[in-house]
């Protein structure tokens, strides 16, 4: 463990700007600006499931995440189980081209742990959920065309926080837009507070990871969320999102998407241990952004270890049937939360 130191594209009830409008949000081009008070944001966010914040993060920044990015995929940072040997001559798109997603990379890089308590970050989340927040999951997104999206799902499905304050924090490090494979949300359908089931699918539009189904939206009910490289997007847990492959001619849409939660809440996210019981079940391989830690008396552990994300391109078939899947193996333990990978695209 270690500690670092907005809104729709459209609304599906209304016009583009009316739900931000009716919390006080100035808007401009369809995306809240930066200087909303901390009473907006909250309501917005209660009300919605997302937030977006513009230009969170400067172009320097963005090209240092761009940057070690692709140290990331060349195995410069350390290795990566799933990672593929590196072939003499290769160019940088070559190599960015092999890999969808690589989860836990702030494992390995100190600038991605760096940027899990990225200021703007750290602004929303103590806004959004309390001022106490633990971080317990990375994810980098490469995204390269052809790569395929992720079927309609929610984080909480995969992380089971309990007292339902998983929030994603979504940092766009290219233009993303409908072509290209952006977000897409169903506005407020965190609100029921129902975790939908999910069942395997054969869309070749999707990656391996499970498809959410039951739920009472449809399709018109979703509005793209499409953002310039710097924006933030946070989401709750429960919001239904899904993405579709990046269809652009060339070009990435890269993201790194780390995933938050009450400091408070325990999380149920391994195996209980010998003489514990589920209840008391507390995964503690976290890193705290903001405020305290409520349990200093708990140890830290580390756990977690980066791992390659399957796509599909190949079939899921295989990974479907492999008697592990309920394993984790980027755990050092070996156990798996969740039987699909963890999050968002």
């Amino acid at each position: 463990m270690a500690t670092v130191s907005t809104a729709p594209a459209s609304q599906a009830n209304g016009p583009p700007d009316s739900a931000a409008a009716a919390h006080g949000l100035e808007m401009g081009n369809g995306l809240i600006a930066g200087t909303a008070s901390p009473e907006s944001v909250r309501e917005f966010y209660a009300e919605n499931g997302y937030y977006i914040l513009p230009d969170a993060l400067t172009a320097a920044e963005v090209e240092a995440l761009r940057a070690e990015t692709t140290a990331i995929c060349k195995g410069e940072r350390g290795d990566v189980d799933g990672f593929e040997p590196n072939v003499p001559g290769e160019g940088e798109d070559d190599v960015l081209r092999r890999y969808l997603c690589i989860h836990f990379p702030h494992k390995i890089s100190e600038v991605m742990l760096g940027y899990l308590g990225h200021r703007h970050i750290a602004e929303v989340l103590t806004q959004v959920i309390g001022p106490n927040v633990k971080c317990m999951q990375s994810m980098l997104f490469i995204k390269a065309t052809g790569k395929p999206g992720q079927a309609w799902h929610q984080d909480e499905y995969f992380i089971p926080t309990r007292d339902r304050t998983l929030t994603g924090a979504w940092i766009a490090l290219d233009d993303a837009t409908v072509e290209n494979g952006c977000l897409w949300v169903i506005p407020g359908s965190h609100k029921r507070g129902i975790i939908w089931p999910q069942h395997d699918h054969d869309d070749p539009r999707f990656d391996c990871a499970g498809e959410a189904y039951g739920f009472p939206y449809g399709d018109e009910d979703s509005i793209p969320v499409e953002v310039k490289a710097g924006a933030l997007v946070f989401f709750n847990g429960y919001l239904l999102h899904r993405s579709f492959p990046n269809r652009a001619q060339s070009g990435y849409r890269r993201v790194l998407v780390n995933h938050y939660m009450s400091a408070e809440s325990y999380l149920p996210w391994r195996s209980p241990k010998e003489d514990e019981h589920m209840a008391t079940a507390d995964y503690r391989d976290v890193v705290m952004i903001a405020g305290e830690d409520p349990y200093p008396w708990k140890a830290y552990e580390e756990m977690a270890l980066p791992k390659v994300r399957p796509s599909g391109e190949g079939g899921c078939e295989n990974w479907r049937r492999n008697p592990k899947r309920e394993k984790l193996p980027f755990f050092k333990d070996g156990f798996r939360p969740g039987d699909a990978p963890e999050d968002d695209d």
